[in-house]
């Protein structure tokens, strides 16, 4: 029996190089190699409000691109979240099983606690982990291939898994994070002590967005900081800035950093950022020329429809076990 591998990608937002390298990337590169799911975690998406023309409009450019970034409806079920209504169930029983402690950790709560204005923090943001976590369980997941910053969601959910396991009898599979060992979390051009934000203005050039003009996405990677040592070596504690851009290079090329380094010496950065903006150039073009083509609406609702029927199968299975278990069934 095959092992069963599942991710989701919130709407909300232009997709940059760093969700491609960090997350979208390592997916595709595995999905011939287990039961594969991707979702649209258009729940996800209303945690806190969102115009609902924009968000239809979001749904559907973050089918496009996922498309054009390489998952394949041939060996990847891909469906919308709210298309299977078993994650919303699902998501409310997780809920129960949790504590106001563990919610209160979550790395993205305390970050919107902190300067969120008078009205406070939305009640969405604080309970969505636990949504997140009837995501991966409904689909006995095995593997989620995330960013590095995205793990404690995986933790939350071995965390709960256990404790419904513990209580109830053992009803779920205990998934594993799949964090990729190079390019798991591409930082900002400008800043690299900080992520690379599909939240960032258009016009922030530390954020290299997937449907970025290429001429623009190559000044930005020109105009990025490195740092007075004038060598190509990977040391994120002392060189941030260039190690940010060997990680960028060698996850699309998959060349190691010793060969990068080797290439490199005697050689400035001008002509090291020239050839990761070359890369980046010809990544994007690939990109957009397939996300023109998956823009078509018939074609994603025909692949959305399919998806949600066969995660649909799935989902009421692993519904009916976890009713079972807690004597609701």
């Amino acid at each position: 029996m095959r092992k069963t591998m599942l991710t989701g990608v919130r709407p909300s937002g232009s997709l940059t190089l760093g969700n491609y390298l960090g997350a979208i990337k390592n997916f595709v590169d595995k999905q011939e190699l287990y039961d594969s799911y991707i979702f649209l975690a258009d729940l996800h998406a209303i945690t806190s409000y969102i115009e609902p023309k924009k968000l239809k409009h979001a749904i559907k450019d973050a089918i496009a691109m996922y498309l054009a970034c390489g998952v394949d409806p041939k060996r990847t079920t891909i469906f919308k979240q709210s298309d299977v209504l078993e994650h919303g169930t699902l998501g409310f029983i997780m809920t129960f099983q949790t504590k106001i402690s563990e919610l209160s950790r979550m790395t993205q709560y305390k970050s919107k606690a902190n300067t969120c204005h008078k009205d406070g923090v939305d009640t969405g943001l604080f309970v969505y982990p636990t949504l997140m976590v009837a995501d991966i369980l409904l689909y006995n997941t095995h593997i989620v291939p995330v960013g590095k910053d995205q793990q404690q969601h995986v933790e939350l959910t071995r965390d709960l898994a256990e404790r419904f396991n513990k209580r109830y009898g053992n009803t779920f599979e205990m998934p594993d994070v799949y964090v990729a060992p190079v390019g798991n979390k591409i930082l900002n051009l400008q800043n690299p002590l900080e992520k690379m934000n599909k939240s960032d203005d258009g016009n922030n050039k530390g954020t290299i967005f997937l449907l970025d003009d290429i001429d623009i996405a190559k000044k930005k990677i020109m105009s990025a900081v490195t740092d007075g040592y004038n060598r190509v070596h990977f040391d994120e504690d002392n060189q941030p800035g260039i190690s940010n851009l060997m990680s960028i290079l060698s996850k699309i090329t998959g060349e190691d950093f010793s060969s990068i380094e080797q290439r490199y010496l005697g050689r400035g950065y001008g002509e090291f950022k020239r050839e990761v903006a070359e890369v980046v150039a010809d990544l994007l073009r690939d990109i957009q020329a397939k996300y023109r083509i998956y823009c078509d609406e018939e074609l994603q609702n025909h692949i959305l429809v399919e998806g949600a029927k066969q995660a649909e199968t799935i989902a009421k299975e692993t519904l009916f076990r976890v009713k079972q278990s807690m004597g609701l069934q």
